[in-house]
């Protein structure tokens, strides 16, 4: 992601700018917010995690979100959302290549984690040759679970989505998916007995 005095992705915003943005209903509608590959990553992230509060706050549980472990998964996201390399999928002519960013495939693997419940991804890295088709990489994700939810089956779900998004979205040729619970989300400590 490119964050500078240009903003996110070049488009001149802030994070703080694109979570006021996403609390004021996505209005009045700003064109280089909403055409920015890399502002969308982060508002589809900020919206995933502002669903997970609100479920907190449904589920009338007595814990709170640490404001340091939201912050740090959301300077993760905004490091992941940058392009970063390019990842060839088919070879069109001698001059011409499709590829997707990794950013891109970053993005996708955080948006299919989330997904699953209780879950949240908290960084992902890709580890090998990325660069030419059928290289062989390691994905190491670091998750957050929800309190009550089994962590091997939630790490074996998340295993099992990556490894089936990466053969299917990409050329490379996945050795090892290494899932790693980090923390886990939704209780109170204080109040454990």
């Amino acid at each position: 992601m490119t964050v500078d005095d240009d903003g996110i992705g070049g488009s001149g915003y802030s994070m703080e700018d694109l979570s006021d943005y996403l609390d004021r209903g996505r209005e009045p509608f700003v064109e280089e917010i909403e055409t920015n590959p890399e502002c969308q990553a982060v508002l589809s992230s900020l919206e995933r995690m502002g669903q997970l509060s609100r479920e907190m706050v449904d589920e009338e549980s007595e814990s709170t979100l640490d404001e340091g472990w939201f912050d740090g998964i959301m300077r993760e996201v905004a490091r992941e959302v940058r392009a970063g390399r390019d990842i060839p999928l088919v070879q069109l002519d001698d001059r011409t290549t499709l590829v997707v960013t990794e950013g891109a495939v970053r993005g996708m693997l955080r948006e299919l984690g989330d997904a699953l419940p209780g879950v949240i991804v908290e960084r992902t890295r890709i580890a090998g040759d990325i660069t030419e088709p059928g290289g062989r990489v390691n994905l190491d994700v670091a998750i957050s679970v929800a309190f009550g939810r089994p962590l091997q089956q939630a790490a074996d779900d998340v295993r099992r989505i990556a490894t089936a998004a990466l053969t299917r979205h990409t050329a490379l040729s996945v050795d090892e998916v290494n899932v790693t619970v980090d923390s886990i989300h939704g209780h109170d400590p204080k109040g454990a007995r």
